[in-house]
């Protein structure tokens, strides 16, 4: 039988994590994505994504001209000033966020004995004679020192694998709308160090932050079904993560942690989030 595109296997792994990386990428390998409008297409049909889906719960969506004319009342300028500045500033971020993922991705290939998977973004801080590769910002630095706190009973499986709701063998426990979404990492703990046994969701961040003191000071939460999470970045990824869970329990991977690894500078924390996957069935 022939392996699916993106397959690999890393010397000395345990047997199952070879089994479920041949596994997602065969019962994935039919979804397309399109960075050109950030479009996933499963045989011609575009499909929801995480993050558009994860917002539908947002019960106030950010207007921007509207919080660009009251700033620009409070601080002088213009709003089309303000518009600049923040999208500016966004832009600025997610290009760091980008290159801060392309590191981490690339660092833990290196580490597996596959240098042949380091990124383009990072390529440049590659040095083949030592096999390093060098963080040259505090978030890369951040990345390196978490690759190098992780634990010896954590086996890496995927990096930015994409997955899609529908799959489950039981139709009533199927999201009515299909869904699409790429995570950044699957890892499986083998349980050694005294940790549970089974796969982990991880996913990067890089925001400055990822509570909002305002919506915590004025009770703002999430739309039903998570009127219980206050509506800030946290919440979000949250719903995130737990779609992706879902998507990998329909094809029979037990996940057993979803964490978050907030990526600060020079420095990160590992923030376990709450599994919502069985009000995600119920809602959609």
């Amino acid at each position: 039988m022939q392996e699916p595109k993106g397959m690999f296997v890393i010397a000395g792994e345990p047997a199952i994590v070879t089994q479920v990386r041949r596994r997602v990428l065969s019962e994935f390998q039919d979804l397309e994505f399109f960075e050109e409008g950030h479009r996933y297409l499963l045989h011609g049909r575009q499909l929801s994504s995480v993050t558009t889906v994860a917002h539908r719960f947002v019960s106030m969506p950010f207007d921007e001209q509207m919080q660009a004319t009251r700033y620009a009342e409070k601080h002088g300028q213009t709003p089309a000033h303000w518009i600049r500045q923040w999208r500016q500033n966004s832009f600025r971020a997610t290009t760091l966020g980008t290159k801060t993922h392309a590191y981490g991705e690339s660092l833990s290939y290196l580490r597996a004995g596959m240098p042949e998977r380091i990124s383009p973004l990072v390529q440049a801080q590659y040095m083949p004679q030592y096999g390093f590769l060098a963080p040259i910002h505090p978030k890369e630095e951040a990345v390196l020192k978490f690759m190098d706190e992780l634990p010896p009973s954590m086996h890496l499986v995927l990096n930015e694998a994409m997955v899609y709701s529908g799959k489950n063998p039981e139709p009533s426990r199927n999201l009515r709308e299909q869904i699409s979404g790429t995570f950044d990492m699957l890892y499986y703990c083998d349980g050694s160090d005294g940790q549970p046994e089974g796969f982990l969701i991880l996913d990067y961040k890089t925001n400055a932050s990822l509570v909002s003191e305002y919506c915590r000071r004025f009770g703002r939460r999430l739309l039903p079904p998570f009127c219980h999470l206050t509506e800030e970045d946290l919440s979000i990824y949250a719903i995130q993560l737990s779609l992706y869970g879902l998507m990998l329990q329909d094809i029979g991977i037990p996940i057993v942690a979803r964490h978050i690894v907030w990526i600060c500078d020079g420095d990160y924390q590992v923030i376990p989030v709450e599994d919502l996957s069985e009000q995600l069935r119920q809602t959609l």
